[in-house]
């Protein structure tokens, strides 16, 4: 039971966090955060957030790139290392519209403890943002998951290898401090019947994902 909770894990894990960064920080800037939340699945008649956890640290290698690497810390309590490692670059930004967009191409890799069988899938985030004052902004945009193999976890055929997933968020960052919020549409156009948890996704199709965020710049 626990390798078969393992899977589970694994299967649904690969597009459960948000957005590491979606403006880049300063350069020499640092920061570390953490995420809470996943997709949304009918307990009860109410709808909650599968709490996935992960942390995260951050590092502006210059004004216009940061890198970033992360823990998936519900994985790792499940005996499975998951981690995303990529950059958030800043593909243009309109001082006059207060307008940019920036691109996160990342890869994430998972492995089990006990019969140490990795994965490996590559990401890429692209999102577009308005500032809305000097605190606050909004963001749209798709993180596209690919899923390099043909074969899923007991041998079956993978006949869909490339996931969109769109987002909307929103960041509030007063002094050192960010807080977030986003929701993304996971795996739409794949059927989330029959399964164990009851997901909640438009016309049976994926679930739609509630995440949190806070972070500390330094």
């Amino acid at each position: 039971m626990q390798k078969i909770s393992v899977i589970f894990l694994l299967l649904v894990l690969v597009s459960c966090s948000p957005s590491r960064i979606v403006k880049p920080l300063a350069k020499g800037e640092q920061a570390i955060g953490a995420n809470l939340g996943g997709p949304l699945i009918n307990f009860g008649g109410l709808p909650i957030p599968i709490p996935y956890t992960s942390a995260f640290y951050a590092k502006g290698m210059s004004s216009k790139t940061t890198a970033f690497g992360s823990l998936h810390l519900t994985a790792f309590a499940f005996g499975v290392f998951q981690t995303d490692i990529g950059l958030c670059t800043n593909v243009f930004y309109s001082p006059k519209f207060k307008l940019g967009m920036s691109a996160n191409p990342a890869i994430n890799f998972a492995i089990d403890k006990w019969e140490w069988k990795a994965k490996i899938w590559p990401q890429l985030d692209v999102n577009m943002y308005k500032n809305i004052g000097s605190k606050s902004f909004l963001y749209f945009g798709v993180s596209n998951w690919f899923e390099p193999s043909n074969t899923r976890a007991h041998g079956e055929g993978q006949n869909k290898n490339w996931f969109m997933n769109p987002q909307l968020g929103f960041q509030y960052a007063p002094n050192k401090w960010t807080y977030g919020i986003e929701s993304k549409w996971v795996a739409p156009g794949v059927s989330n019947q029959p399964n164990v948890p009851d997901y909640m996704g438009p016309h049976h199709q994926g679930a739609i994902g509630v995440y949190f965020q806070i972070m500390r710049r330094f």
